[in-house]
């Protein structure tokens, strides 16, 4: 891809707009495009960080392998994002490894080049802070989210976030069922057990990887009931072990 090409995607990176001329003219210089595979890795656990990188089209997961096989997805990188930028601030390794879902191209934006840009354009620094606040913000409701909902509860916003997102309630699973269950914290078994159970209630319909919601504002109320069932089941068995006699 020539340079012309490169300062285009450069340019239409949400990153980088309002950048003036002579900054794009010096950036574009260091920049390079990366295009890979569905499968292929960018990088591994424990590679140097002398790079960020943007997605311009495609889709990438960040996990953390595990010796089970069962690797934690930690977040999946979407067209217009930024990322790899922390480990680069703090000189560190990276500590998970990123694997495309899809055919990809990324922008490769090595760490003196995105220092200098920073230094001489005070906006893209705001940018770029913003960009990492909202992904800690993400992270921290992710987590509360696993800690404070039952597994019923994720698959179910899961299944409305989706069917918000492509604006139909026949959706298509746009990741393998292990990825998603571990994206919830769940294992594909507990995942696939969710279905069947939501598929036995009528709520949906479950054909290899389209999912049909027969109505959503019925997903919300099964939710909500099934939340109330979970808090009294647990209450009860709360109350059957503090009336249990203690034998001496």
């Amino acid at each position: 891809m020539d340079k012309i090409k490169i300062e285009l995607l450069l340019a239409n990176q949400s990153l980088f707009q309002g950048i003036s001329p002579f900054e794009l003219e010096s950036l574009k210089r260091d920049v390079q495009r990366v295009e890979l595979d569905k499968g292929l890795c960018l990088f591994q656990k424990g590679d140097q960080a002398d790079a960020c990188y943007i997605l311009v089209y495609g889709l990438l997961k960040l996990a953390i392998p595990s010796t089970t096989g069962s690797d934690k997805v930690l977040e999946l990188i979407r067209p217009g994002q930024c990322f790899g930028e922390a480990m680069i601030f703090l000189e560190e390794t990276y500590p998970f490894y990123a694997e495309t879902l899809e055919s990809s191209l990324f922008l490769r934006i090595p760490r003196n080049a995105l220092f200098k840009l920073l230094e001489q354009s005070p906006s893209i620094a705001r940018q770029m802070m913003t960009g990492l606040s909202y992904r800690l913000l993400g992270f921290i409701r992710s987590l509360e989210r696993q800690s404070s909902h039952n597994a019923m509860h994720r698959v179910i916003d899961y299944l409305l976030q989706a069917a918000q997102a492509q604006e139909s309630l026949e959706i298509r699973l746009e990741l393998k069922k292990n990825v998603v269950a571990s994206l919830l914290n769940l294992t594909p078994e507990t995942f696939s057990r969710m279905l069947h159970q939501l598929g036995e209630e009528g709520l949906i319909q479950v054909r290899a990887s389209r999912i049909t919601l027969y109505c959503g504002d019925a997903l919300r109320r099964f939710q909500i009931h099934y939340d109330e069932q979970e808090l009294a089941s647990g209450r009860g068995a709360r109350a059957q072990r503090l009336s249990i006699p203690a034998f001496h």
